[in-house]
């Protein structure tokens, strides 16, 4: 059964956006003002909620599965429709 991408916390699926920039688990962390442990528990949410393992850890950071790289752009304006109007 498809879940809705309406069901998932947004806080998850900002940091999302975050990994899917910085593939660093660190990085994000300090991004968002968070330690690096509450954003490995955030990304084993959203492996389970995806299904996939969304990154691989290599010796250069984080790669994005396939699913994840055909995700990046519609993350991308979902993420940027929930911002205020720059007018």
């Amino acid at each position: 059964m498809k879940k809705p991408l309406s069901s998932l916390d947004l806080n998850l699926l900002l940091c999302l956006q975050l990994l899917t920039q910085e593939l660093s688990v660190t990085r994000t962390a300090k991004r968002m003002n968070v330690s690096p442990s509450a954003v490995s528990k955030s990304l084993a949410k959203l492996r389970a909620w995806f299904d996939d393992p969304l990154f691989v850890k290599t010796p250069l950071g984080l790669t994005p599965t396939p699913l994840m790289t055909s995700m990046e752009q519609d993350l991308a304006d979902w993420m940027q429709m929930g911002q205020p109007d720059p007018r």
